[in-house]
C-alpha cells in the first residue's frame, strides 16, 4: 500500500475513535477501514477472519452500551420500568440532542435521555420521587459507562490492528 494509503488508513482509524464520544458507531468505521485495507492488500496481514473478530467486537460493544444503562438502573434500585426507561431515554436523548448541536447534543442527549427516561418510568411505576432519582443516576452512570467502554474497544481495535500491520 502507498503512502497516500497508509495516511488515509490511520486516518480513519483515529477519526473512528474520535468520533465515538459524538454518537457515531466508530467501532463499525474502524471495521470497515480494516477491511477496505484487507481488500488493498489481498488480506495478506488483515485477514477476513480478523475482519471478523474486530466485527464480532464492535457488535458486542454496541450491545453493552445500550444495555449498561439498564442494568445500572437495576443495580440502583431499579424495575423493569426503569431498565426500559433508561434504553427508550438514552436513544431519544440522542435523536432529539442531534438536531439542537449535532455532536454534543447526540452525546449529551443520550446521557440525559437515559436519566430522564429511567427516572420517568421508574417514578410512573412506582411514585417513589427518591427511588426515581436514584435510579436515573444510574441510568445515567451506565450511559457513560457505556460510551467509556465503547472508545475503550475501539482503541483496543486499532492497537490490535496497527500490530497485525506492522
Amino acid at each position: 500500500m502507498n503512502v497516500v494509503g497508509m495516511i488515509f488508513f490511520w486516518l480513519f482509524l483515529i477519526i473512528g475513535v474520535v468520533i465515538i464520544p459524538f454518537g457515531v458507531a466508530g467501532t463499525f468505521i474502524i471495521v470497515a477501514d480494516a477491511f477496505i485495507y484487507g481488500l488493498a492488500t489481498q488480506f495478506e496481514k488483515i485477514t477476513l477472519s480478523f475482519v471478523g473478530l474486530l466485527l464480532a467486537m464492535a457488535l458486542a460493544v454496541e450491545l453493552v452500551e445500550s444495555f449498561l444503562g439498564a442494568l445500572l438502573a437495576k443495580k440502583f434500585g431499579g424495575s423493569k420500568w426503569g431498565m426500559a426507561g433508561a434504553i427508550i431515554g438514552g436513544f431519544l436523548g440522542a435523536v432529539i440532542g442531534t438536531p439542537i448541536t449535532p455532536v454534543l447534543g447526540t452525546l449529551l442527549g443520550g446521557f440525559i435521555g437515559a436519566f430522564i427516561g429511567a427516572l420517568s418510568l421508574e417514578w410512573v411505576h412506582t411514585s417513589d420521587w427518591h427511588n426515581a432519582l436514584k435510579v436515573g443516576f444510574g441510568a445515567f452512570l451506565g450511559a457513560l459507562g457505556g460510551k467509556v467502554t465503547k472508545i475503550v474497544v475501539a482503541i483496543i481495535m486499532v492497537i490490535m490492528i496497527g500490530v497485525r500491520v506492522f
